[in-house]
């Protein structure tokens, strides 16, 4: 449902009046789960992309305008019955969860609530068919540079990581995501100058060797995480703190 990266605009729907909040959302999806939403600022404007398209798609509505975000979680539960829906529910007293899920919501967000709550209700409403990076403490921005000709280094590195030219393109973006995911496409679009193709396993084989050179040099220090379905997630691991997420080594 939301495997392929060439349909995840497309997979990921915001609507929200406030551009502010659309940004923070989006930026919540790209960090979270290295998709790249597709924002409204109404209601109809949607409700038209969905009845235009009739993908299955993960909708998250925040808008003030109860009537309109009830009429377009009937449209998205009629026209496209796998997609997920979720609405934010910014009133004091959470009046508007009812009638949401009587509309057709899966969930009703309550305002305030955090990034980790957040992923935590998208993950129990969609399983293993979205790749989702949980926002945790335990990633920290890895402090490594590269040079012009390839050499990675570290704050407490004996010497540098002589890296191919792929490898430093790659890292280069990676080290640039701030622990963000960094999508295969993303990846390709911007080494490449192509969109990633989907089974594609080029990049795989580059990480494999960036993984090594990295145990290598660092020990367990530095983690390139493979991210399910979505793409790879570069951090530090905290002094005294031992490595809890899985990646594909």
């Amino acid at each position: 449902m939301f495997g392929s990266d060439a349909m995840r605009r497309q997979n990921v729907i915001i609507v929200a009046e406030e551009g502010a909040k659309q940004g923070q959302l989006a930026d919540f999806f790209r960090a979270c789960c290295g998709w790249e939403p597709l924002p409204f600022a109404t209601a109809i404007e949607a409700e038209q992309y969905i009845l235009l398209h009739g993908t299955p798609c993960i909708l998250l509505i925040s808008l003030a305008d109860a009537e309109g975000a009830a009429d377009l979680i009937r449209t998205a539960r009629v026209s496209t019955k796998e997609s997920l829906i979720f609405f934010v529910d910014s009133t004091p007293d959470g009046e508007l969860a009812a009638e949401m899920i009587l509309a057709g919501a899966d969930d009703v967000i309550r305002q305030p609530y955090s990034q980790r709550e957040l992923a935590a209700r998208l993950w129990l409403r969609a399983g293993n068919s979205l790749p989702i990076s949980f926002p945790s403490e335990e990633k920290r921005v890895a402090r490594l540079k590269i040079d012009e000709e390839n050499r990675l280094t570290g704050p407490d590195a004996v010497e540098a990581v002589q890296l191919t030219p792929t490898e430093g393109e790659i890292m280069i973006e990676l080290i640039r995501s701030g622990g963000r995911i960094v999508t295969r496409d993303a990846l390709s679009r911007r080494i490449d100058n192509c969109m990633w193709v989907y089974g594609d396993r080029k990049f795989d084989v580059h990480i494999t060797k960036i993984r090594k050179k990295l145990r290598d040099a660092f020990g367990e220090r530095y983690v390139v995480e493979t991210v399910r379905s979505a793409g790879y997630s570069f951090y530090e691991i905290p002094v005294g703190k031992s490595r809890s997420l899985t990646a594909s080594d």
